[in-house]
């Protein structure tokens, strides 16, 4: 954050955006600014520069840049160095004992009116400390502000200075905001997000977000949080806290922030909108220099139960798989009058979204407050919430739990059941096919003896089960299914007098993948044109294959 003062601005149109550093690192005035201030600060801290002749150097550079912009930089190194009294100060003498001496021995000899007189009495100050006379004069005013010496400074490049200057400006614009509305994506984001809101004692509400036409953004959640300005007390506290929750946000992948900032003008007091988000500040602002949250990769789970969850659930269903059900941790959250609850998992497929919410060990307040988030969710009105709950069976208010909703409650001891998931994403799947039975879809003419229904149901976005049951009714009488595949009866048909006589199951295999049929679908395509397939062992070369009799 900068001091009010150094806030620069454009206003336009009723619009106010901060005059944030120009996005160019390596040649713009704004780099070469902060890159003169910082070789300032580098070589005063070599040379043991004081206070005063460093800051009077850069003072120097204001007619030449951005007074505001200048004292910006300035303000920001200052805050990276440690300014101490010079070497000379010693116990015996400080500053404050030597001014005190000093005029308590001028008192007794009246105003030092020449030069001679001066040196005397420095002269028995000095006696008196035991400090040799031109100390007297070094330490005398060493603990000013100006005479501070530049002990250390905290190196830091040009571009990583216009960063941090960037969000410190952003910062102080809110210190006149009257309210403050953004959204971000993603469970994890919101959780943090929502902590330090919570830490700095700011009021929230979470709302649903209207999307207009324009609106390309895919989260439906935006906060909204009271400024400093809509507030009788503590507003210059509460612009603060304000302001310090704001790298949090502007931290996340994807975020976008609106709001309203008084603004004093020559006709009284106004009210400017402003609207950013992480594409109109790209490149010029983030959060910190190393972003301060983690990848999936580094993602550590709650607790070992969910992590045992996720990776039984990953081995049911194929993350790679582009229309398959996919897990993700920690969703935007669901909103409960206003405030969020983020479950533990959310499992998406073609648009369905079903909530997953762990409840294991806890306190007693977070329990009782789970339950009742969890109580207005499956059983308060105008809700469309589709969440399930497994309950460890040993907690106390397990039972309450089970209260709620029978058939979205299920209990677990020590690992999670992944069986009630499967049974209900399966009768969502059912649910999925029936909806989408009724798409049209195109078959490649080159090809209709041999059709993948895997093929068809990418190439059209359906449900494996979808294309199946579309190709079966445009086709009811022309193909056999076999191993994923739709094979027509013409070319069964062509196959038999190839296969007749064979008793081998390789030598059939070698027929059919001539006709390039795939190996999952022999055995089963053998089984539909009438063949039973006897293994010996688990070599298909010792496999036969017999017709069966009518």
């Amino acid at each position: 954050m900068l001091p009010s003062e150094l806030l620069r601005t454009a206003i336009r149109r009723g619009t106010i955006t901060p005059l944030f550093c120009t996005a160019d690192f390596g040649n713009g005035t704004d780099h070469e600014l902060a890159n003169k201030l910082i070789i300032f600060f580098t070589n005063a801290q070599k040379d043991r520069q004081c206070k005063g002749d460093l800051f009077q150097k850069i003072g120097s550079l204001e007619s030449e840049y951005d007074y505001k912009l200048v004292r910006g930089f300035l303000t920001l190194l200052e805050r990276r160095s440690i300014f101490v009294q010079s070497n000379a100060t010693s116990s015996n003498a400080t500053p404050v004992l030597i001014r005190r001496k000093l005029f308590e021995e001028s008192s007794k000899q009246g105003w030092a009116l020449s030069d001679s007189q001066r040196q005397g009495i420095i002269q028995n100050v000095a006696d008196q400390l035991h400090v040799l006379p031109r100390d007297i004069e070094t330490i005398m005013w060493s603990d000013k502000d100006e005479n501070l010496i530049l002990e250390q400074f905290d190196v830091i490049n040009p571009k990583d200075l216009i960063l941090w200057y960037n969000l410190s400006l952003f910062q102080t614009l809110l210190f006149k905001c009257t309210k403050l509305e953004f959204y971000i994506k993603g469970g994890l984001h919101w959780k943090q997000v929502l902590r330090n809101i919570k830490r700095y004692g700011l009021m929230y509400a979470l709302e649903y977000h209207a999307k207009d036409n324009s609106d390309k953004e895919e989260n439906s959640i935006k906060c909204v949080l009271e400024g400093p300005l809509s507030l009788f007390k503590m507003t210059d506290r509460y612009g603060t806290s304000m302001a310090k929750i704001l790298p949090s946000i502007v931290g996340t992948p994807v975020w976008k922030i609106s709001g309203s900032i008084v603004k004093k003008t020559d006709d009284g007091q106004k009210i400017y909108s402003f609207e950013l988000s992480n594409e109109s500040t790209k490149g010029f602002l983030r959060s910190t220099v190393d972003s301060p949250f983690p990848s999936d990769d580094d993602y550590v789970y709650d607790s070992s139960t969910e992590d045992a969850f996720a990776k039984r659930f990953s081995h049911h269903f194929d993350q790679n798989d582009r229309f398959g059900w996919k897990i993700s941790r920690e969703p935007d959250p669901l909103i409960i009058d206003g405030k969020a609850m983020i479950p533990d998992f959310l499992f998406e497929r073609f648009g369905r979204k079903v909530y997953f919410e762990i409840v294991g060990f806890w306190t007693r307040e977070y329990l009782e407050r789970k339950t009742a988030k969890l109580r207005v969710l499956l059983n308060g009105e105008k809700r469309n919430v589709d969440l399930l709950v497994a309950v460890n069976s040993e907690l106390a208010c397990s039972s309450q739990i089970q209260t709620i909703s029978k058939d979205r409650v299920f209990t677990f001891q020590k690992d999670v059941s992944i069986k009630p998931v499967l049974e209900h994403l399966k009768k969502i799947d059912a649910e999925i096919i029936e909806e989408k039975s009724c798409a049209k879809i195109k078959l490649d003419e080159k090809n209709l003896d041999l059709i993948s229904v895997r093929q068809v149901a990418l190439e059209n976005s359906l449900p494996d089960g979808a294309a199946l049951k579309i190709l079966l009714t445009s086709y009811p009488d022309d193909y056999v299914v076999a191993g994923g595949y739709l094979i027509s009866k013409n070319m069964i048909n062509s196959l038999e007098s190839g296969i007749a006589g064979i008793s081998k199951f390789a030598e059939a295999c070698k027929i059919l993948a001539s006709q390039k049929i795939p190996d999952p679908c022999h055995a089963d395509l053998l089984s539909k044109m009438g063949y039973d397939v006897v293994w010996e062992d688990l070599d298909p070369n010792h496999a036969k294959i017999s017709k069966r009799t009518q």
